[in-house]
């Protein structure tokens, strides 16, 4: 009589690998997604500043700010983070309607992944009965880039990256 053999088989072990391989490929781009969006929310933290000082300067004034140094901001360059190249309020529009733009850095070494280079776009809105100030956010080449910003941010960016 044989002692019984006792491990697992190649067929096991072969199924093992796979089954693990599978998981690895639905896992690591939702973590690479999901990786990207926190980079977003740090650029949108660095944004609140920029924001306070738009709407204190609407609050006082009535309009809003038509470029940077209007709202008392250093130049778009000075306004940098890691993952942030510039941001900008845009005045091109003469009456001016508070739009910011922040460009992502173009270094593919930073994880941005499709967002590299692109704009994100940001528009106040003011309540009717001239109450509180809601921002909305928009990004750039929507279709390829809606999964890696948070879902306020889900919007085209043709729909706010100019005035009403």
């Amino acid at each position: 009589m044989r002692k019984k053999e006792r491990g697992f088989s190649l067929i096991e072990l072969i199924i093992v690998v796979a089954i693990i391989g599978i998981l690895v490929a639905i896992a690591l781009p939702q973590y690479q997604n999901y990786q990207v969006r926190s980079k977003v929310t740090d650029a949108l933290v660095l944004s609140t500043s920029v924001q306070r000082a738009l709407v204190s300067y609407y609050n006082d004034k009535g309009v809003w700010p038509v470029g940077n140094s209007d709202a008392g901001l250093p130049i778009k360059e000075d306004l940098s983070s890691t993952y942030i190249e510039y941001i900008e309020v845009r005045g091109n529009e003469i009456p001016s309607c508070g739009i910011i733009k922040m460009k992502f850095r173009t270094d593919k070494q930073l994880g941005l992944g499709k967002l590299t280079g692109r704009p994100l776009w940001m528009r106040p809105t003011v309540s009717t009965d001239g109450g509180s100030i809601e921002w909305s956010c928009a990004v750039g080449k929507f279709n390829k880039t809606k999964n890696l910003v948070p879902k306020e941010c889900r919007r085209k960016a043709s729909d706010i990256s100019s005035c009403p």
